[in-house]
């Protein structure tokens, strides 16, 4: 738990964000005196991440594991990788052949 007064907080906001993104709760102060607490949401946004990323962020918050500490990806799965089952995945395949 870091605390950090709001000067400190204005001047660098997107280290003290990204502190929040790794799981860290974050106490802002004015004069000493705690008036806010920085922490990841308590529920995921509906269609903002895989179910995946869901779940190991809900852990994270709970304290049952640390996520990395490096960035995410940007870049998104596919789709259909996550939607079609092997089935459908091998008649695609198979069609470019006949």
């Amino acid at each position: 738990m870091k605390s950090v007064g709001i000067k400190a907080l204005k001047n660098n906001l997107s280290r003290y964000l990204d502190l929040v993104r790794q799981g860290e709760v974050v106490l802002v102060t004015d004069r000493d005196e705690v008036i806010a607490e920085l922490r990841m949401p308590s529920h995921q946004l509906a269609g903002r991440a895989s179910p995946w990323v869901a779940f190991l962020e809900s852990q994270a918050r709970s304290g049952a594991l640390a996520l990395a500490r490096r960035k995410r990806s940007r870049l998104e799965p596919p789709e259909h990788a996550l939607t079609s089952d092997v089935e459908e995945l091998l008649r695609e395949s198979r069609a470019d052949r006949l």
